[in-house]
């Protein structure tokens, strides 16, 4: 946006799981984000303001937006797995088995031997319906499913990390980065407890390339309060990369992101309502 800006990274996910101020903003943000075209276009909007990675949970639109937009540009992809509003959707409809076959039978032969093979060796954790050995299953999968992107970043869904935070279970993320580690990709995480990030993982956290919390100026969403999750920033803050930077709307693009570069984080999340509120805020300058 301006010499000031952190840098940028586009956040990408099925308009369905998102929260919005009305039913019929809703409608409208599902049924156009349904189309590729549309993200497609947001995708070069994010750009044009400087966003120069894409966070993306993929569905079957957004994959088909980020091939089109990657053969235009040099942007990669930041993925994050599994696509939790698509998973509980196929649990309620198909039951775990089910779930599991159907994003099975999405792979190439190529990738389901060698997602095979390598469950082949973890059968006592899976009978024993491990958590982190779950988890990392269904993310293999997903991410094997996402084949002709050019994936830099693996990150575990947001929903996932907090119950396996909750619970203290460190495998989860130590499993992905060593799943990572062996892609020669670099992990991170999502999160809206990022102290109690730093907490479970300990030494661990230096693994993940990048943190990406909540940080604005309201200290909105910032648990357990502003001042304890930016003395955390502090430490380290090329780790960090901040999200909610508008505070659900209530700070306007410009100040947000000065707030993040004052802090020296390294870059901030825009969502696509933000990306909007940029453009309006640029068009009514000039």
């Amino acid at each position: 946006m301006t010499a000031a800006t952190p840098p940028l990274v586009l956040e990408l996910r099925p308009a369905e799981s998102r929260h919005y101020a009305s039913w019929g903003e809703r409608l409208e943000t599902v049924a156009r984000h349904s189309r590729p075209d549309e993200l497609h276009a947001l995708c070069e909007e994010a750009y044009a303001l400087g966003a120069r990675a894409v966070l993306a949970v993929v569905d079957a639109p957004i994959r088909e937006a980020l091939l089109a937009f990657q053969r235009w540009r040099d942007v990669p992809v930041w993925a994050v797995v599994p696509n939790m509003f698509a998973f509980i959707r196929d649990l309620t409809d198909l039951g775990m088995v089910g779930a599991a076959r159907a994003r099975f039978t999405r792979l190439s032969p190529a990738a389901m031997v060698r997602i095979g093979l390598g469950a082949v060796g973890r059968l006592g954790a899976i009978r024993r319906r491990d958590f982190a050995t779950g988890t990392t299953l269904v993310a293999e999968m997903e991410l094997a499913a996402l084949r002709g992107l050019r994936i830099t970043r693996l990150f575990l869904h947001p929903q996932v990390t907090e119950v396996a935070l909750a619970g203290g279970v460190a495998a989860a993320f130590t499993a992905l980065a060593d799943r990572a580690e062996r892609m020669n990709i670099e992990v991170g995480i999502v999160t809206n407890n990022p102290l109690r990030a730093a907490a479970v993982l300990g030494r661990d956290l230096g693994r993940f390339a990048a943190v990406i919390a909540p940080c604005n100026a309201k200290g909105y969403k910032m648990f357990p309060d502003r001042a304890a999750c930016e003395a955390l920033y502090r430490r380290d803050p090329g780790r960090f990369i901040a999200a909610e930077v508008t505070a659900a709307g209530a700070i306007a693009p410009a100040p947000a992101l000065a707030h993040v570069q004052a802090l020296g984080l390294a870059g901030a999340v825009l969502d696509p309502r933000l990306v909007a509120d940029a453009f309006a805020a640029r068009a009514a300058a000039s």
